[in-house]
Parts: C-alpha cells; sequence; structure tokens
C-alpha cells in the first residue's frame, strides 16, 4: 500500500511539472523602447507573476495554456496568451485617457495629447508606495527607461539615476539634468513628501530647450 501511494505521489508531481511551461518575452513602448519593471502575471493568479529587467525582457513558468497580463502606469493592460516554445514580443499602447494631463516642457506647460516628444509624467497618485528615503526611490520602475538604483548596495545611500542608459564615452556624468520648479538642483535636497510631480524629459527634441545640459535628458 505504501509503495502504491509513493508511485502515485511521484505520478501526480510529474503531471504537474509536464503541466508547466516556461514562457519568455519582451515588453516595448510604441516607440520600440524597453520598458522597464512591466508587471506580468498570470491572469486569476496574482502570486505567479514576475516584472521585466532593463531590457524589457521576462521569462516566468506558468501553467499550459495561461494568459498573461501585462501592465505599466500609463500604458493600457494588455492580455497575451502564452505560446509553448515561442517568445512573446508584446507592444504597449499609451492610455489615452492621460493625454489631458499637463506636463512641463522647457519653461512652460503643456497638454500631454498635444507633445510630440518622448515625456513621462508621475503624479503623487502614482508614486511608490511605502517607505522611501528620497525622490528617486517615489517614481523608481514607473518610467520607461529610467534606471534607478543604489550602486553601493547601501540602503541609506542616495540612489542613482540614469536615462537611456550610460550613452557618454568613458562612463563619465551621465545623471540627467534636475530643475526643481525649473531651478538645478539634486533630488537628494527635495524631501519626498513634498512632490507633487514628476516629469522626464527623454529625446532631444523635449529637451532641446536646455542645450548640452539636457544630453542625458531631463527630471
Amino acid at each position: 500500500m505504501k509503495h502504491l501511494f509513493l508511485l502515485l505521489t511521484l505520478l501526480s508531481f510529474s503531471l504537474t511539472a509536464l503541466a508547466q511551461q516556461k514562457v519568455t518575452g519582451k515588453v516595448k513602448d510604441s516607440s520600440g523602447e524597453p520598458v522597464i519593471g512591466a508587471s506580468v502575471v498570470v491572469k486569476g493568479n496574482n502570486t505567479m507573476g514576475t516584472i521585466t529587467d532593463f531590457d524589457g525582457n521576462f521569462m516566468l513558468d506558468v501553467p499550459t495554456k495561461s494568459v498573461l497580463v501585462i501592465s505599466y502606469i500609463g500604458y493600457v493592460t494588455q492580455e497575451v496568451p502564452t505560446v509553448e516554445k515561442k517568445s512573446l514580443e508584446i507592444i504597449l499602447k499609451e492610455d489615452t485617457k492621460t493625454l489631458d494631463e499637463v506636463v512641463v516642457i522647457g519653461y512652460g506647460t503643456q497638454r500631454k495629447g498635444d507633445v510630440t516628444s518622448s515625456v513621462a509624467s508621475v503624479k503623487a497618485d502614482n508614486f511608490v508606495k511605502g517607505a522611501v528615503k528620497d525622490v528617486g526611490q517615489l517614481i523608481q520602475g514607473k518610467v520607461a527607461g529610467l534606471a534607478i538604483t543604489n550602486p553601493n548596495g547601501d540602503p541609506t545611500g542616495s540612489t542613482q539615476i540614469r536615462l537611456r542608459g550610460t550613452n557618454t564615452i568613458g562612463g563619465a556624468n551621465t545623471a540627467p539634468l534636475v530643475l526643481i520648479d525649473g531651478i538645478p538642483g539634486e533630488l537628494g535636497t527635495v524631501a519626498p513628501e513634498d512632490v507633487e510631480s514628476v516629469d522626464v524629459l527623454k529625446d532631444g527634441s523635449a529637451a532641446a530647450i536646455y542645450g548640452t545640459r539636457g544630453t542625458n535628458g531631463v527630471i
């Protein structure tokens, strides 16, 4: 009887393993840029999921014939059925419901729906919740192409911000230009609870008004 029970147990484990599949894929926006930190979960099971890496890639073990739910702030949530032995390419579309939001452009403001350059805006309602020690952590994982890391591994240390990766020869100063109410400054000098919104100007046309100072983007 014990041998029969053991055999049935091993058989059930084997069937469970066979019912799983490894799914890989990449999440991009409509311009082809990788979406960093996008949520990828199995529909109906929020405990089975992951987030995309710096290149927008993800890998996840899921039950066969699962449906993945891909979401990211500012984009329309997508549901994608898994395909065995095939890498998925998911392109997220911008949520048009947010196009009436006002973003800071250069020395003025503009409706988000009228902006043709690459701009991201994070409002207070969408900030990272919980205990944060600086402004960088407020928007961590909220803006595609914006990497916020702690290079020293010290939880009390300052975060490092890179927009669009390292694009300066020799790895010199690649930090984006930071403006606080229009005045150049440092994010570390602002208390997180005092921040109402953060606008990120990603491409050359959006940051052109700042000249060479905006080469690495503007926050």
